[in-house]
C-alpha cells in the first residue's frame, strides 16, 4: 500500500524528534556538568542532522530495494544513527572521554529508535500527516 508524508506530517515528525533531542541535550549537559549548548540548540542541530541523513538514507534504501520502514530498513539504519550521534557529540561535547562518548552515542541511537514510535504515530494519526492509497 503506497503512502507518503504530507508537509504537516514532516512537521509533526520533526517536532517529536526536536522535543526528544532537546531532552537528550538537557541530559547530556547534566552528565557533563555544563550549561552549553542550550538543549534547544542541541535539539535543533540533532533534528536537522537526522532529517538530512534520514532522507539520504531513505532514498538510498529505496534504490537498493530495502523498501520503506520495516525491520530490514531499521537494522540497516543502525550504523547511520551511530555515526550521526558520534558526529553530534563531537560537535557539542568534545570534552567527553572516548568511553563515555561511545556509550552516549549508543544510548542516543537507542533514543532515536524510541522517538520513532511517537514520531511515526503523529504522522499517521494527526490530521494532514500522510496520504495513503
Amino acid at each position: 500500500m503506497p503512502f507518503g508524508p504530507e508537509p504537516m506530517g514532516l512537521a509533526y515528525f520533526a517536532a517529536v524528534k526536536l522535543a526528544g533531542y532537546s531532552a537528550a541535550g538537557y541530559r547530556l549537559n547534566k552528565l557533563c556538568g555544563t550549561a552549553r549548548p542550550h538543549p534547544a540548540v542541541f535539539g535543533v542541530a540533532r533534528t536537522a542532522l537526522g532529517l538530512a541523513a534520514g532522507v539520504g538514507f531513505g532514498t538510498l534504501a529505496l534504490r537498493l530495494g530495502l523498501g520503506g520502514p520495516g525491520p530490514l530498513f531499521y537494522l540497516a539504519l543502525a550504523p547511520v544513527r551511530l555515526l550521526e550521534w558520534l558526529l553530534i557529540l563531537w560537535l557539542f561535547y568534545r570534552t567527553m572521554n572516548e568511553t563515555r562518548w561511545l556509550r552516549c552515542a549508543l544510548a542516543g541511537s537507542a533514543w532515536s529508535y524510541v522517538l520513532d514510535l511517537p514520531a511515526m504515530l503523529a504522522v499517521f494519526v494527526l490530521p494532514g500527516g500522510a496520504w495513503i492509497c
